[in-house]
Formats: structure tokens, C-alpha cells, sequence
């Protein structure tokens, strides 16, 4: 009787421990995902620490901000003219945002070639798309990205972190979802006020300031120069 509990006793440790070891494999599984997907995020801070992403798409910038309660506005387009004043918080702008900037914040790595100078096959030399993050208004901007052409397969776009020595593809969705969010904030603000809709789209902004965004006009300017050659 007493070799029987044993027995049984035993058996129930090793299932334990069978159970232990597997949950342990499986974390460590986890936690190696989690570390290769950081590895090759492309921003250089998770999007929930990012305050203001900015994109110039053809010399027009759109500047997108957190609010201090930590909701998205659309800071729209501004010329460097206009003083500064009050955004207010619409939710389904802010969610529609949310959803775009979260995206965007998975963006990952793929591909890596090395910068030539002198030679813009990739066209990243004089992107029609530049994208700067920062970690709040008014802050130095974290990154800047020109994005060149779209892959052979459609599928991908090369991508120039500013100051790197090497281009990298990243999937085209993550692009044309900004673009995209650009185009359902203008739908947005068109039905909010149908008047203002045209002179919003007209308005020129290659020298947008507000807070940061003359920062970030600044950036884009460098940046075509250090795109032209290798990082030293």
C-alpha cells in the first residue's frame, strides 16, 4: 500500500514537472520572439512614447501630435505664417489615427543594402515621402526616414533611415497606410467644414512651424544632402 502512494507521488511530481518545463520552454520562446521583433522595429522608441510624427508627402507636411491625455490630433496643414492656437480632440479622428500610428509603430526591417553614394537607384536621394518622429513637441526629432521607390515585387519600399549607412525594405502597407490616414483626415475635415476644405488643401506648407514642425521641415532638407552619400 505504502509503495503505491509512493508510486503515486512520484507520478504526480514528474507530471509537475513535465508542466513547469514546458511553460518555461514556451516563455522562453516568447520572450525570443519579443526580443527579434525589437531587434528589427525601425522605430527607435515603441510608438506609445512617440508624441508627433510628421510626413512630408511632395513638399506638403502633415504633422500628427499627442494631446496631454494622450489622445492623436491631426495638426493638419499649416504655413509658417500662422500663430499658433488650439487643436481640439475629435474621438473618432483620434481613434482613426491611433489605429494608423500603431501600425506604423510594428514597422520592421527586412532587407539591408548598403548605401551608395552618387547612385539613387532607390530613389532616396529626393524622396516624394519623408516621415520624422519625435518624443514630444518641441523635442529634437528621434528619426527621420525618406522613402524611395516601391520594390520590383510591389510589395516593398526601400527605406533610408537618415544618417545610416544602409537602406532597408519595409513592407509598402505601412507607407500607404499613411498615406491613406492623410487622405481620411482631409474627408474628415472636409465634412466637418465643407468651406475651409479647399483653402486647407491649397495651403502651401514646405515651411510648416508649429512647435515642432519647423524642425521637422529642417530635417527634410538635410536630409536629401545625407541621403546623397554614405554615413561616415
Amino acid at each position: 500500500m505504502r509503495g503505491r502512494k509512493v508510486w503515486l507521488i512520484w507520478g504526480v511530481l514528474v507530471v509537475l514537472g513535465v508542466v513547469i518545463w514546458r511553460g518555461e520552454v514556451r516563455r522562453s520562446n516568447e520572450i525570443s520572439a519579443m526580443s527579434v521583433r525589437e531587434t528589427k522595429r525601425l522605430l527607435p522608441a515603441p510608438i506609445e512614447e512617440i508624441g508627433v510624427v510628421e510626413i512630408m508627402v511632395k513638399g506638403t507636411l502633415h504633422r500628427f501630435e499627442r494631446a496631454a491625455n494622450g489622445k492623436w490630433f491631426y495638426h493638419g496643414i499649416h504655413d509658417s505664417s500662422q500663430p499658433g492656437h488650439e487643436h481640439g480632440i475629435d474621438d473618432q479622428q483620434a481613434e482613426t489615427i491611433n489605429t494608423a500610428m500603431t501600425g506604423f509603430g510594428r514597422m520592421q526591417g527586412e532587407q539591408r543594402i548598403p548605401l551608395k553614394g552618387g547612385n539613387d537607384e532607390y530613389g532616396v536621394t529626393r524622396p516624394d515621402i519623408f516621415v520624422t518622429v519625435y518624443r514630444s513637441a518641441g523635442a529634437e526629432p528621434l528619426a527621420s526616414y525618406a522613402a524611395g521607390n516601391v520594390t520590383p515585387d510591389g510589395y516593398g519600399r526601400y527605406l533610408l533611415p537618415v544618417g545610416g549607412a544602409e537602406i532597408v525594405t519595409v513592407p509598402e502597407f505601412h507607407l500607404t497606410n499613411l498615406l491613406g490616414l492623410i487622405d481620411a483626415m482631409k474627408a474628415m475635415a472636409s465634412t466637418a467644414n465643407p468651406a475651409a476644405a479647399p483653402a486647407a488643401t491649397a495651403a502651401p506648407a514646405t515651411a510648416a512651424k508649429d512647435g515642432a514642425a519647423g524642425a521637422g521641415a529642417g530635417a527634410g532638407a538635410a536630409a536629401t544632402d545625407a541621403a546623397a552619400k554614405p554615413a561616415r
